[in-house]
């Protein structure tokens, strides 16, 4: 089970984060267990989507209008994505099958 200790070093928050990286936890833990259902997946595979969940939700504060900057040598802007599970779905699909 991931706990806000296990968010908070994945993201490199400080104590100062900690109300913000347990809201962004409990976040991610509801979406990705709506997103699961009733299916059974392997603990140490939802952990990690926890975590992957949680930190997209708590970088997104960092990117004011979904708009990132990060230290690239041409400074060039990213987008965020809208969708904070975007990077966990491919992880989950052997699990969770979707219907037609």
């Amino acid at each position: 089970m991931v706990t806000t200790q296990d968010l908070k070093e994945y993201v490199g928050g400080s104590t100062v984060d900690e109300p913000f990286i347990e809201d962004c936890l409990t976040q991610a833990q509801e979406l990705v267990d709506a997103y699961v259902a009733t299916t059974e997946v392997p603990e140490s595979i939802l952990d990690n989507a926890y975590l992957q969940t949680g930190s997209e939700l708590f970088h997104r504060r960092s990117a004011p209008s979904g708009i990132a900057q990060f230290a690239t040598f041409d400074g060039a802007p990213v987008r965020v994505s809208l969708d904070p599970m975007k990077s966990v779905y491919s992880l989950l699909q052997r699990w969770v099958v979707s219907g037609v």
